[in-house]
């Protein structure tokens, strides 16, 4: 097919989307940081390695330091040769990556397509153990807040953050300066399993630390120290330096990257996040 310009210029690359897991711990974070270890350094190392010429990702999500992803989504431009099949691919880049980073899926995409800008919204969903912890084993993957809290109070604050309104004072400094501050909160269920509480924040897109600060504030109100009417001003004030604190890095997932409309406003996760990959069957109610 040609133009007025000539030929139309043929596509010299395949389009590859990644969904990988990985426990945040031991990162800086995903984005590459000069001196310091990403997942995104880790992955492109791995990447460039296996296919002998340097390879970029995009990814979906930044996620901060000893933040951790179950669905994290990545596209990456190759080179039509050599040519390797995505499950030979798989296996190879796993068999590169440490143990706390593992691709769970390749999947071949039309031309067009990007992780970040195609996706219809996300979920995160963070980890709170109420009470003393006696498992050293949890540590990195759960807040622990030994004083109990009162979900329901948890529950009707939520609820006036759903909406789109200018989340500042739910931001942390640092975020892109010219990013637009007004988000749009689908829902925000909490979930209650044994002494974990579970809150799942899910929404178009977040601003730097948001889910974190969310969830701070939320606990604040849960153990009465902030009054759950106190929601529409905080986002009236576009107020960073309120008084709570960001919930700690270690209890945050990014659950689920969303880019089916039905599954975006159907999603409810049904297993504690860091029990997700392993098999085991979904929660079931005890008679």
């Amino acid at each position: 097919m040609e133009n007025d310009n000539g030929p139309a210029p043929v596509d010299s690359t395949r389009n590859w989307l990644l969904t990988l897991a990985y426990k945040g711990t031991a990162y800086a974070g995903w984005q590459i940081q000069p001196g310091s270890a990403t997942i995104q350094g880790k992955l492109e190392d791995a990447l460039s390695d296996l296919f002998g010429s340097p390879i970029r990702v995009s990814g979906c999500s930044r996620t901060d330091a000893g933040v951790h992803a179950l669905d994290q989504r990545a596209t990456l431009r190759l080179p039509l040769t050599p040519s390797i099949s995505p499950e030979n691919t798989l296996r190879a880049l796993n068999g590169r990556l440490p143990d706390d980073i593992h691709i769970i899926a390749i999947d071949e995409m039309p031309p067009e397509f990007h992780a970040r800008y195609n996706a219809v919204g996300k979920a995160y969903t963070y980890v709170i153990h109420v009470g003393d912890m006696v498992s050293p084993f949890l540590r990195d993957c759960c807040w622990q807040v030994r004083h109990e809290l009162n979900p329901a109070a948890m529950e009707r604050t939520a609820g006036m953050l759903i909406g789109t309104h200018d989340f500042t004072t739910f931001s942390a400094a640092g975020s892109t300066p010219d990013q637009d501050p007004v988000k749009t909160l689908d829902r925000i269920p909490m979930e209650r399993v044994g002494s974990f509480l579970m809150i799942i924040v899910i929404g178009d897109s977040f601003l730097y630390k948001m889910v974190r600060r969310l969830v701070g504030y939320l606990v604040e109100v849960g153990r009465g120290r902030l009054d759950c009417g106190d929601a529409p001003h905080l986002l009236e004030a576009r107020d960073r330096n309120v008084g709570f604190d960001t919930a700690p890095a270690a209890g945050l997932f990014l659950d689920r990257v969303f880019y089916n409309e039905t599954e975006f406003c159907d999603y409810l996760p049904q297993q504690l996040p860091f029990l997700r990959l392993s098999d085991l069957p979904p929660f079931q109610s005890i008679a």
